[in-house]
């Protein structure tokens, strides 16, 4: 796969099956190396679009396949910015509780909206009758 030239926005939909992650995944890595980010930020990018698509088709979407994951990537001043969105029926962003307390530190799930939190620059919900939509920022770091 060539990405020469380099396009403003780049639109992936996938089917609510887990093996899409990773092909999705490949393709922001592609997207981002073009774009000159470095390797450490080309990895929280990684990590962030793999965790944000598994929740979309794990909780979003609950694997059905016959539902549909709509990936946006496009580039911003300094930076690139990717947005998910599934058909779920959406969650309460106030009741998820925080993967930190004690009672929380050994479960196996719940950390994904602090991984995204922790790895992009800007994360922000958006819950509508057709689905959640994660919107995701990284800034390039000045050298």
């Amino acid at each position: 796969m060539s990405l020469k030239p380099l396009q403003k926005e780049y639109n992936l939909v996938v089917s609510s099956k887990i093996e899409n992650v990773e092909k999705v995944e490949a393709f922001t890595e592609k997207i981002s190396k073009a774009m000159h980010f470095s390797e450490g930020e080309r990895d929280s990018i990684a990590i962030a679009v793999t965790e944000a698509l598994n929740n979309a088709i794990l909780h979003g979407n609950k694997e059905d396949p016959s539902k549909s994951v709509e990936v946006w990537i496009s580039s911003v001043k300094n930076g690139i910015k990717i947005v998910v969105k599934d058909e779920g029926e959406g969650f309460d962003l106030n009741a998820v509780p925080n993967p930190l307390e004690p009672e929380n530190l050994l479960k196996e799930s719940g950390r994904g909206i602090f991984i995204l939190k922790s790895l992009m620059d800007h994360v922000e919900y958006k819950f509508t009758k057709g689905g959640t939509q994660v919107t995701m920022v990284k800034y390039k770091k000045d050298k």
